[in-house]
Protein backbone atom coordinates (compact mmCIF):
# COMPACT_ATOMS: atom_id res chain seq x y z
CA UNK A 1 0.00 0.00 0.00
CA UNK A 2 1.14 3.82 -1.05
CA UNK A 3 1.54 6.20 1.84
CA UNK A 4 0.60 9.75 1.00
CA UNK A 5 3.06 11.82 0.80
CA UNK A 6 1.95 14.11 4.02
CA UNK A 7 2.89 10.98 5.82
CA UNK A 8 6.51 11.31 6.17
CA UNK A 9 6.56 15.02 6.87
CA UNK A 10 3.71 15.13 9.31
CA UNK A 11 5.44 12.76 11.43
CA UNK A 12 8.60 14.54 11.41
CA UNK A 13 6.74 17.42 12.32
CA UNK A 14 4.59 15.43 15.26
CA UNK A 15 7.83 13.97 15.99
CA UNK A 16 9.65 17.04 16.60
CA UNK A 17 6.98 18.95 18.44
CA UNK A 18 6.12 15.94 21.16
CA UNK A 19 10.91 16.58 21.57
CA UNK A 20 9.95 20.35 21.84
CA UNK A 21 7.34 19.54 24.59
CA UNK A 22 9.17 16.70 25.93
CA UNK A 23 12.30 19.86 26.10
CA UNK A 24 10.24 22.37 27.97
CA UNK A 25 8.71 20.19 30.14
CA UNK A 26 12.51 19.14 30.92
CA UNK A 27 13.28 22.28 31.58
CA UNK A 28 10.06 24.18 33.21
CA UNK A 29 11.06 21.23 36.07
CA UNK A 30 14.84 21.78 36.07
CA UNK A 31 14.93 25.27 34.97
CA UNK A 32 18.17 24.47 32.24
CA UNK A 33 17.80 27.70 31.01
CA UNK A 34 16.75 29.73 33.05
CA UNK A 35 13.68 30.90 31.31
CA UNK A 36 10.88 30.49 33.37
CA UNK A 37 11.78 32.64 36.49
CA UNK A 38 11.52 35.61 33.61
CA UNK A 39 8.00 34.68 32.18
CA UNK A 40 4.89 35.97 33.50
CA UNK A 41 2.36 33.29 34.18
CA UNK A 42 -0.61 35.21 35.49
CA UNK A 43 -2.42 34.54 32.70
CA UNK A 44 -2.15 31.18 32.24
CA UNK A 45 -2.46 30.35 35.79
CA UNK A 46 -5.85 32.24 35.43
CA UNK A 47 -7.12 30.11 32.29
CA UNK A 48 -6.20 26.61 34.14
CA UNK A 49 -7.70 28.11 37.15
CA UNK A 50 -11.19 28.70 35.41
CA UNK A 51 -14.34 26.39 35.06
CA UNK A 52 -14.26 26.00 31.45
CA UNK A 53 -10.98 25.28 31.19
CA UNK A 54 -10.90 21.17 32.44
CA UNK A 55 -14.14 20.73 29.40
CA UNK A 56 -11.77 22.75 26.89
CA UNK A 57 -9.03 19.89 27.79
CA UNK A 58 -11.17 17.67 27.67
CA UNK A 59 -12.71 18.21 24.41
CA UNK A 60 -9.29 18.50 22.51
CA UNK A 61 -7.88 15.47 24.13
CA UNK A 62 -11.00 13.56 22.67
CA UNK A 63 -10.53 15.48 19.38
CA UNK A 64 -7.06 14.38 19.02
CA UNK A 65 -7.95 10.96 19.83
CA UNK A 66 -9.94 10.60 17.45
CA UNK A 67 -7.56 11.79 14.71
CA UNK A 68 -4.81 9.95 15.60
CA UNK A 69 -7.18 6.78 15.72
CA UNK A 70 -8.40 7.45 12.36
CA UNK A 71 -4.84 8.33 11.13
CA UNK A 72 -3.76 4.89 12.02
CA UNK A 73 -6.99 2.89 10.95
CA UNK A 74 -6.57 4.70 7.72
CA UNK A 75 -2.98 3.32 7.31
CA UNK A 76 -4.21 -0.07 8.41
CA UNK A 77 -3.09 -2.81 5.35
CA UNK A 78 -6.58 -3.85 3.46
CA UNK A 79 -6.45 -7.41 2.41
CA UNK A 80 -6.08 -7.94 -1.46
CA UNK A 81 -9.38 -8.52 -2.94
CA UNK A 82 -9.27 -12.07 -4.16
CA UNK A 83 -11.30 -11.98 -7.37
CA UNK A 84 -9.71 -10.44 -10.98
CA UNK A 85 -11.60 -9.95 -14.11
CA UNK A 86 -10.10 -11.81 -16.63
CA UNK A 87 -12.31 -11.35 -20.22
CA UNK A 88 -15.66 -9.50 -20.92
CA UNK A 89 -18.48 -7.36 -19.71
CA UNK A 90 -21.81 -8.00 -18.15
CA UNK A 91 -22.56 -12.18 -18.24
CA UNK A 92 -19.70 -13.10 -20.83
CA UNK A 93 -17.18 -11.89 -17.77
CA UNK A 94 -15.04 -14.56 -16.49
CA UNK A 95 -13.73 -13.70 -13.01
CA UNK A 96 -10.68 -15.44 -11.49
CA UNK A 97 -10.23 -16.38 -7.86
CA UNK A 98 -6.44 -15.06 -7.38
CA UNK A 99 -6.34 -17.48 -3.82
CA UNK A 100 -6.97 -20.58 -5.70
CA UNK A 101 -4.03 -19.90 -7.85
CA UNK A 102 -1.35 -18.65 -5.21
CA UNK A 103 -0.69 -22.84 -3.64
CA UNK A 104 -0.28 -23.39 -7.32
CA UNK A 105 2.44 -21.16 -7.31
CA UNK A 106 4.00 -22.14 -4.33
CA UNK A 107 4.13 -26.02 -5.03
CA UNK A 108 5.68 -25.38 -8.63
CA UNK A 109 8.20 -22.97 -7.12
CA UNK A 110 8.87 -25.66 -4.04
CA UNK A 111 9.51 -28.63 -6.71
CA UNK A 112 11.85 -26.34 -9.21
CA UNK A 113 14.03 -24.29 -7.27
CA UNK A 114 15.68 -25.96 -4.41
CA UNK A 115 13.92 -23.81 -1.62
CA UNK A 116 12.50 -24.68 1.40
CA UNK A 117 9.24 -23.26 2.95
CA UNK A 118 7.72 -21.19 -0.06
CA UNK A 119 5.52 -18.69 1.61
CA UNK A 120 2.88 -16.73 -0.49
CA UNK A 121 0.91 -13.10 -0.16
CA UNK A 122 -1.26 -11.22 -2.42
CA UNK A 123 -1.12 -7.43 -3.61
CA UNK A 124 -3.64 -5.51 -5.55
CA UNK A 125 -1.53 -3.38 -8.43
CA UNK A 126 -2.56 -1.72 -11.17
CA UNK A 127 -4.84 -3.39 -13.84
CA UNK A 128 -4.68 -6.91 -11.54
CA UNK A 129 -3.05 -8.64 -8.42
CA UNK A 130 0.89 -9.26 -7.46
CA UNK A 131 1.30 -12.72 -5.91
CA UNK A 132 4.64 -12.52 -3.76
CA UNK A 133 6.01 -16.18 -3.21
CA UNK A 134 9.06 -16.55 -0.35
CA UNK A 135 11.02 -19.03 0.56
CA UNK A 136 14.32 -19.97 1.59
CA UNK A 137 17.09 -21.04 -0.36
CA UNK A 138 18.83 -24.87 0.24
CA UNK A 139 22.05 -24.05 1.27
CA UNK A 140 23.44 -26.78 -1.42
CA UNK A 141 21.34 -24.84 -4.05
CA UNK A 142 23.34 -22.80 -7.31
CA UNK A 143 22.47 -19.29 -8.40
CA UNK A 144 21.37 -20.73 -11.93
CA UNK A 145 18.69 -23.15 -10.56
CA UNK A 146 16.82 -20.89 -8.63
CA UNK A 147 17.21 -17.88 -11.30
CA UNK A 148 15.57 -20.54 -14.09
CA UNK A 149 12.87 -21.67 -11.86
CA UNK A 150 11.65 -18.35 -11.13
CA UNK A 151 12.23 -17.46 -14.90
CA UNK A 152 10.16 -20.34 -15.28
CA UNK A 153 7.06 -19.34 -13.09
CA UNK A 154 7.19 -16.14 -13.81
CA UNK A 155 7.26 -16.83 -17.83
CA UNK A 156 3.83 -19.76 -17.37
CA UNK A 157 2.31 -16.68 -14.87
CA UNK A 158 2.93 -14.75 -18.01
CA UNK A 159 1.82 -16.83 -20.46
CA UNK A 160 -1.56 -18.16 -18.82
CA UNK A 161 -2.45 -14.29 -17.73
CA UNK A 162 -1.60 -12.55 -21.44
CA UNK A 163 -3.23 -9.14 -20.31
CA UNK A 164 -0.98 -9.07 -16.71
CA UNK A 165 -4.05 -9.53 -14.44
CA UNK A 166 -2.10 -11.81 -12.01
CA UNK A 167 1.70 -11.26 -11.79
CA UNK A 168 4.10 -12.98 -9.48
CA UNK A 169 7.49 -11.91 -7.87
CA UNK A 170 9.92 -14.24 -6.14
CA UNK A 171 11.65 -13.33 -3.50
CA UNK A 172 14.65 -15.70 -1.91
CA UNK A 173 15.78 -15.23 1.69
CA UNK A 174 19.10 -16.82 3.02
CA UNK A 175 19.20 -20.48 4.46
CA UNK A 176 17.64 -21.40 7.37
CA UNK A 177 19.17 -21.98 10.12
CA UNK A 178 20.00 -25.87 10.22
CA UNK A 179 18.72 -26.82 13.54
CA UNK A 180 15.86 -25.34 12.45
CA UNK A 181 15.07 -27.73 9.26
CA UNK A 182 13.20 -31.08 10.74
CA UNK A 183 13.91 -33.18 7.09
CA UNK A 184 16.89 -32.97 4.53
CA UNK A 185 15.75 -32.03 1.17
CA UNK A 186 16.61 -33.34 -1.83
CA UNK A 187 16.95 -31.97 -5.47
Amino acid sequence: MRRPAIDRPAAVVIGLLLLAAGFAIADWRFDFAGLWPRLDTDQVHAAVDADWFAWAALAAAVVLAVLALWWLFARVPRPAEGRVALAGAGADRIDLDVRSVAPRLRADLGRAAPVDRVTSRRFDVRGGQLVELRAHVDPRADGESLVNAAGGLAESVRAAFPDGEVAVRVIVDGPRRERARKTPRVH
